[in-house]
């Protein structure tokens, strides 16, 4: 009798460890994290096409600046066409004529001006001068959205469409609180949620030169947002039955599904349901659509299913045991 409780207290101790070894194998509360690297978003290269128009643009109320380019003809004794384009000062340089600023002035004035500058210079002629294109410049868009930066726009580009050159609003985004402070001091509030469904044009302005567009976030992620720049750099931990266990760059307003997913999502033994969240070292109370902070921790436990019936499971392990016992017990008996 001795004996048998020898070998089964022997057999116990090898069916511990090798089910020891699995657990340390998935890391059940394994700290150890391959560094992995998610593709953080890039800021946008915008090689701007020419602009699609949504309408032919009116003199009496497009606004010139420097990059805009101008065709000049004049009928003297010899007709002399030129492009000019105006400059960095807003001085736009006519051979012969001389420079002349219009940078700020309507369309229409500008050409007024311009015009009669020629006829100073090239007396009892008649001049053509039209807008041949229109310029480029930078705006800066900022918070709530995919790619906070700088973005390439043309003079008649609309806030909706700067925003989608940069990949577009974040997901906790406040569509109905929009700010753009312009370069001589005033603000503009807009919608897009407005603009998208009434179609008004107020909320979706024409953008200019020096704009800085600030995009809200809702109330209840504002405090979270704060901790995008912050804590840019420190990853959130994904560890347990997920295909891909390890560490992934921190992503604001990102749930603690979009995490597993990032992971690869749950292994074939893993519980997707059951996953929690461990803050600054204690277990949270959370479900799959809770929001993940930088530094947090997210563990998948093994489904109750595998431990049960799974390889290596408490009911393998008891059946392997008994069918051990009762091999020895009836070699004993021999």
């Amino acid at each position: 009798m001795k004996k048998i409780w020898l070998t089964t207290i022997a057999i116990s101790i090898i069916l511990g460890t090798a089910r020891a070894q699995k657990e340390k194998q998935f890391g059940r509360f394994d700290t150890r994290v391959e560094e992995k690297t998610v593709v953080e978003f890039e800021p946008t290269k915008s090689n701007i096409p020419p602009p699609v128009l949504e309408k032919p643009i009116e003199p009496k109320e497009y606004v010139v600046g420097p990059g805009d380019i101008f065709g000049i003809n004049i009928n003297a004794v010899e007709n002399m066409y030129f492009t000019i384009t105006v400059g960095p000062t807003g001085d736009l340089l006519i051979p012969g004529v001389g420079a002349e600023n219009i940078s700020g002035l309507i369309l229409e004035k500008a050409i007024d001006i311009l015009k009669e500058r020629i006829s100073e210079t090239y007396q009892n002629t008649r001049s053509d001068i039209s807008l041949t294109n229109i310029r480029t410049f930078r705006v800066q868009i900022t918070g709530a959205v995919k790619n906070p930066g700088f973005v390439n726009i043309t003079a008649i580009t609309r806030l909706d469409e700067a925003i989608n050159e940069i990949g577009g609003l974040h997901r906790y985004a406040d569509e109905k609180e929009l700010i753009i402070k312009r370069k001589d001091g005033s603000g503009i509030k807009a919608s897009l949620k407005n603009f998208v469904t009434t179609g008004s044009l107020d909320d979706n302005p024409i953008l200019l030169e020096g704009d800085l567009i600030s995009v809200s976030y809702l109330d209840d992620f504002k405090e979270k947002e704060k901790t995008n720049i912050t804590f840019k750099k420190v990853p959130v931990l994904v560890t347990g039955f997920v295909m891909n266990p390890g560490a992934i760059n921190y992503f604001p307003g990102y749930s603690l599904q979009d995490y597993i997913g990032l992971a690869g999502g749950v292994s074939e033994t893993g519980d997707f349901e059951k996953a929690f969240l461990i803050r600054e070292g204690e277990r949270k109370d959370a479900d799959l659509n809770t929001i993940v902070l930088p530094g947090d921790h997210i563990f998948v436990p093994e489904s109750t299913f595998n431990i049960l019936f799974g390889k290596n499971s408490l009911l393998q392990t008891i059946t392997t045991f008994s069918s051990l016992l009762l091999t020895y017990l009836a070699i004993s008996s021999k």
